[in-house]
């Protein structure tokens, strides 16, 4: 069996704390410029990249304490509390 994009989008988990466009209650860039709306594909320090074929569009968070720690990730997913850029 081959996992496509399409089926991990179907399984993975939404949390209220995820951007409004994949299930979650938060509104990207809705108070521009005073917060910080990155996510996984901005370079999140957190971030443990899949193998290919979905290596630039799936995640696991490795942030403790972060709403999507230890989850499986579409990059654009995690909204606030997620993002921490690289040093």
């Amino acid at each position: 069996m081959t996992i496509t994009h399409e089926h991990l989008l179907v399984i993975v988990p939404r949390l209220p704390t995820d951007y409004s466009d994949y299930g979650g209650d938060v509104v990207r860039w809705e108070n521009e410029p005073e917060t910080d709306d990155g996510d996984c594909s901005w370079g999140c320090r957190w971030v443990a990249k899949l193998a290919p074929p979905h290596k630039d569009d799936w995640v696991v968070c490795t942030k403790p304490g972060a709403p999507r720690c230890g989850m499986l990730t579409f990059e654009h997913q995690a909204g606030r509390g997620c993002f921490e850029g690289k040093p």
